[in-house]
């Protein structure tokens, strides 16, 4: 049973992949969150979650499946009207019902 936990742990970890962000004009800003199945399984209903503590925004993608070791590339946008500049702790998670893999970025929207 152990062994199985010590796998999932694995899975998990190597889930999310480089997270890139960047502005697209004065009006929007976009998040590119690279997911990387490293796992002997394929992973189904699987989205991505951006949450801006802050601001209180959440982007979220529709739900994908990841075949064993593929990745993919998700982008999530954002409109930054009526969004004060400044640095923003983020939330990104990749999930499905049966596992979840959460990072942590700061980010700048000027």
């Amino acid at each position: 049973m152990k062994y199985g936990i010590l796998a999932v742990v694995f899975l998990v970890l190597a889930l999310i992949g480089s997270i890139r962000t960047d502005g697209l004009g004065d009006d929007a800003l976009f998040f590119h969150v690279n997911v990387v199945n490293d796992g002997a399984k394929d992973l189904d209903g699987l989205s991505v979650r951006v949450l801006i503590y802050d601001l209180g925004v959440v982007l979220q993608t529709s739900n994908f499946d990841l075949q064993d070791g593929d990745t993919d590339g998700k982008f999530l946008f954002l409109d930054k009207e009526g969004i004060k500049p400044g640095t923003y702790l983020t939330r990104i998670t990749v999930s499905n019902d049966d596992i979840r893999e959460v990072r942590h970025r700061y980010v700048t929207i000027a």
